[in-house]
């Protein structure tokens, strides 16, 4: 027998699996990366600082680590300032970006702050779902300077400065009654300045991403009661809309991002038919697409009543879409307090709307949500 042969006579030896590669679609410039956990990072007293991991770490120590540092983004199309990463989305499936979309003063940051709270109190634990942070940093910052200010002190919150893109917060969504492999879903949050909104550049970039819309209206802008700020601001709320969808549009007939239309502040319109209904109607853990829809039906009248045309774009250009009654401090502030503190109300309902249109939460009626 031939050496060559002999050599097809062997066994053959398995090659070993090759070592994964976590990768992950940057949430803030859009690139595929690869995270590089050889380069981490710690964020303290405001800032990044590299660490560096012995070989000799303890495996349950290491992944301890892991979970709460961060990588630089390579950023390969070199289109966006230098940002970080938690390490920890590359843990998961893509996220789900989703961008509050409004004017300056409409109240997305007290909004935002709002659902986080009622989230950290256990807010979605009736529907079935927990959440977790995926940066702990992050969302413990969060909560220091916007949520536990508003809710634990009545402040008034300032709005985001222009030119701020990054995410706001970072959760990952696993249902409470499903098996330990069911689908975790990182949910990425961002609150971008009205004005940064209305500009086709770097800082709006995130848009093209995001999987779920958040369009906030001020009463006071949309139907010109008390309240309103300026001209100017209710301008900038019907470009902010008009703007956003513009750039989503690809020439199809809808856009696939769901969305959601929040009617903020409604605690303006509490004692108003048919908004004081929906004022006094507090979640009960189901996902009632009947319900959902006669919510949406009355805040489309009530914008349509009052001629608020460019305010309900996004139901004409969305393939689905619901509209909300919401408030997330239940008063007007008195200088930079809130007088009878903050009290939100129905917060957590649009955002349980944006869950059922892109599958985080399943279940009878969810499919049909926005339809």
């Amino acid at each position: 027998m031939s050496h060559t042969a002999s050599a097809w006579s062997q066994p053959r030896q398995a090659r070993p699996p090759a070592a994964r590669t976590p990768t992950v679609e940057c949430p803030i410039c859009l690139d595929r990366i690869v995270v590089n956990v050889d380069e981490i990072y710690e964020y303290e007293a405001g800032g990044y600082r590299r660490i560096t991991l012995p070989p000799a770490t303890d495996p349950r120590k290491r992944a301890d680590i892991l979970r709460t540092s961060y990588c630089v983004c390579p950023n390969p199309s070199r289109d966006a300032e230098k940002h970080y990463l938690p390490v920890a989305l590359a843990d998961y499936r893509p996220p789900v970006v989703v961008g509050l979309v409004g004017a300056s003063k409409v109240g997305k940051t007290h909004l935002l702050a709002a659902m986080i709270g009622e989230i950290e109190r256990g807010g979605l634990q009736p529907y079935g779902l927990i959440a977790d942070p995926v940066d702990f940093v992050r969302h413990a910052e969060f909560l220091r300077r916007m949520t536990f200010p508003m809710l634990e002190r009545g402040e008034r919150l300032e709005g985001t400065p222009e030119g701020v893109n990054d995410i706001a917060d970072a959760l990952v969504i696993r249902s409470s009654t499903g098996p330990d492999d069911a689908p975790r879903w990182p949910v990425t949050f961002f609150d971008i300045a009205g004005e940064d909104l209305t500009q086709i550049g770097r800082t709006g970039r995130f848009l093209v991403g995001a999987k779920a819309l958040m369009f906030v209206v001020d009463p006071g802008q949309a139907l010109g009661w008390a309240g309103n700020e300026d001209r100017r601001a209710s301008q900038l709320g019907e470009r902010t809309f008009s703007t956003v969808l513009a750039r989503l549009d690809h020439g199809r007939p809808f856009l696939d991002t769901p969305a959601v239309v929040v009617v903020n502040k409604s605690d303006r319109l509490r004692f108003r038919s048919p908004v004081d209904r929906w004022m006094r109607t507090p979640g009960d853990g189901r996902i009632d697409p009947e319900r959902i829809r006669a919510e949406s039906r009355d805040a489309f009248a009530l914008l349509h009543e009052h001629d608020a045309l460019s305010w309900l774009q996004p139901f004409y250009r969305c393939r689905r879409c619901t509209l909300h009654f919401a408030s997330a401090t239940g008063g007007e502030a008195n200088g930079e307090r809130y007088p009878l503190g903050a009290r939100p109300t129905r917060v957590l309902e649009p955002l349980l709307a944006l869950f059922a249109m892109t599958g985080i939460l399943s279940g009878p009626g969810a499919g049909e949500v926005g339809t």
